[in-house]
């Protein structure tokens, strides 16, 4: 087993671990009116950071994940600081200079830090023409040195061609791919192939969805959390509970024969892909944590036998419909909520 994560350079001035720390947690927990004590919320990715998962993923909606890291980066030297990324996602409206200031700023002020990492855009419906200003204003940001590097978050290919055609440097988008999303391995792939753009992988694990627990059980009628009645909904629009077994007796075959876990196939199966720079598992904050047994993810890798073995399972499913980030803004929704509620009063 390795001791360390693997490491990738996403531009010449940042390097990452290949499994980054996703902070939505924050916001399930804290969706009720709790709030978690910054300082103990450090104190637990501060345990993350020390095992080489020293790279964190938010958002401007996730709760208050960029304070708690804020306080986490204030521990060290800005040499030695762990790697956080952030997301601002506006509502739709005209992108001046001063509504993008704004909102970068704001980033920079809750994590208490001069440049952000890496920021990413998240724009909601393309029907409304202004992100394009939003990322031109961005990289004007970016060159003043107020963000590290710029990406994206939910851009299909489509899109993120326009952008780069329009001379915005993107250094990555990142977007749902996993065994039973598989949309990011198409267009997507390719483009990033041909721009030097990396993917980061978010929902590679279904949340939880990807594991022993799961196999061979009764499809389950309720869901409390956020994260897993998300994913619960990608599952039935992939063709359905009986279908997703089938992805998990083969990744359980794999799994077996290579002595790792179901989670660390479907993690490999992401991460083996030449687009993907890292996938973003989640930080546990008070709950169980499985830092050792992601560590495996670079124990192994799939050969032709295993990659034969999930392809089989594939056939038994349906695409997701459409290309990446389409969920949000295209029936079906596949978000937590079916619809954009939990996101957007309208």
């Amino acid at each position: 087993m390795s001791k360390l994560p693997d490491r990738i350079a996403l531009t010449k001035d940042l390097s990452i671990s290949r499994m980054v720390c996703g902070l939505w947690q924050v916001a399930d927990i804290e969706k009720n009116g709790t709030v978690i004590d910054p300082e103990q919320g450090a104190d637990a990715l501060q345990a993350y950071a020390r095992d080489g998962f020293d790279t964190f993923d938010m958002a401007d909606h996730y709760g208050s994940a960029e304070v708690i890291t804020g306080r986490l980066l204030s521990r060290y030297d800005t040499g030695t600081r762990p790697v956080a990324f952030t997301k601002w996602c506006p509502e739709p409206g005209p992108m001046t200079a001063d509504v993008v200031r704004r909102g970068v700023e704001e980033r920079l002020t809750r994590l208490g830090v001069d440049t952000v990492d890496l920021l990413q855009f998240h724009w909601w419906s393309f029907e409304h023409p202004a992100w394009l200003d939003a990322l031109h204003e961005m990289q004007k940001l970016r060159e003043e040195g107020l963000i590290g590097a710029l990406g994206l978050t939910n851009f299909d290919a489509g899109h993120l061609a326009l952008a780069l055609a329009d001379g915005i440097e993107i250094a990555t988008n990142q977007v749902s791919f996993s065994l039973v999303d598989r949309r990011a391995a198409g267009p997507l792939s390719e483009l990033c192939a041909n721009s030097n753009v990396k993917l980061l992988a978010y929902g590679t694990l279904c949340g939880g969805f990807l594991s022993e627990k799961w196999l061979g059980q009764p499809e389950p009628l309720n869901i409390p959390d956020w994260s897993r009645s998300k994913y619960k909904r990608f599952i039935d629009t992939a063709g359905g509970w009986e279908a997703f077994q089938g992805i998990l007796r083969a990744a359980a075959g794999i799994a077996a024969k290579h002595g790792v876990s179901i989670s660390n196939v479907a993690s490999r199966w992401v991460l083996e892909h030449e687009a993907v720079a890292a996938m973003i598992i989640g930080a546990r904050i008070g709950e169980n944590e499985h830092r050792g047994d992601n560590l495996n993810v670079f124990s192994f890798a799939l050969d032709e036998e295993d990659h034969a073995a999930l392809t089989a399972a594939f056939a038994g499913t349906k695409p997701i419909p459409g290309d990446c980030g389409d969920e949000y803004r295209k029936p079906p929704f596949l978000t937590a909520s079916g619809d954009l509620s939990h996101h957007l009063d309208a």
